[in-house]
């Protein structure tokens, strides 16, 4: 298993094989840390922050934080940004700190660790986080998988959770609908998705509910139990064939009664342009 691998004990703990650029334990001040820029944490249970600092004021923090020297006279958290905002609300004015010199990659790489590792991050927090590595650090979602101790499908599966649209994610961020809601959400049609999210929380349906549903949406084609007056005939279907040969894309019409949609699919900025070019012809 690489340092990485290990996660957070290889921080601490760095192995023989390893350029030890510890400093060993030290006390700083906490007006002297700043924030880990790459934490993937958008928000706190503050009644669990809470809960924490009350066994601060009691016990101590007994864990160091893990902090990397900055050019200026600061420093920036690696891991431990919980014990560390705990440790505010204690009234603590410093704070035991092991320092580390890491790269960038590292820096993200450790505070994933220990929020996966202990469930603290969201779905969606770690969804974008798993991204961040992948895209800005090109990592495969094998290599973040040994990373992070997940099989390569369940990282891949909270990526895909980044195709909802942002409201449904902020439903996730919540904690509104879980993980398990979202990945039946992406089994519909895009254009049914939120309405479907709000069914969900609405009827507060269980994640089997929810999978059980997504499968009838996306055989009638819509949220309702009740078929569409009007079924797509063979007409809608050439009309479908000949757009979609026109624009180069995958094109949906839907007709109900009197009035319909024209969806056009597209992938990507620029693939959007050439169709909007091609419409402007």
């Amino acid at each position: 298993m690489t340092k990485l691998g290990r996660g957070l004990e290889a921080l601490i703990n760095p192995g023989p094989d390893t350029q030890d650029q510890t400093m060993g334990v030290t006390t700083l001040r906490i007006s002297e840390i700043v924030p880990n820029k790459y934490q993937p944490r958008r928000s706190f249970d503050q009644e669990k922050l809470q809960e924490l600092a009350n066994s601060l004021r009691e016990n101590g923090l007994i864990q160091p934080i893990i902090v990397t020297k900055r050019d200026d006279s600061l420093y920036e958290l690696i891991a431990g940004e919980r014990r560390l905002e705990a440790a505010k609300i204690a009234g603590f004015r410093e704070v035991p700190v092991i320092i580390r010199s890491v790269t960038p990659k590292e820096q993200l790489q450790f505070a994933i660790i220990e929020n996966v590792q202990r469930e603290d991050l969201n779905a969606i927090e770690v969804a974008k986080a798993f991204q961040q590595l992948n895209e800005e650090f090109h990592l495969t979602h094998a290599q973040i998988s040994e990373i992070v101790g997940k099989d390569r499908v369940t990282v891949s599966n909270f990526i895909r959770l980044l195709k909802l649209n942002n409201n449904i994610q902020n439903m996730i961020l919540n904690n509104s609908l879980s993980s398990g809601h979202a990945r039946a959400i992406l089994q519909v049609d895009d254009d049914l998705q939120e309405s479907f999210a709000e069914k969900i929380i609405r009827n507060k349906y269980s994640v089997r509910k929810t999978e059980s549903e997504a499968k009838l949406i996306k055989e009638r084609g819509s949220l309702s139990a009740r078929k569409p007056l009007e079924n797509k005939n063979e007409l809608y279907q050439k009309y479908e064939a000949k757009l979609a040969l026109k624009f180069k894309t995958k094109i949906s019409i839907r007709k109900n009664r009197n009035q319909g949609k024209i969806t056009i699919y597209f992938n990507g900025g620029d693939d959007l342009k050439r169709i909007i070019d091609e419409i402007e012809k």
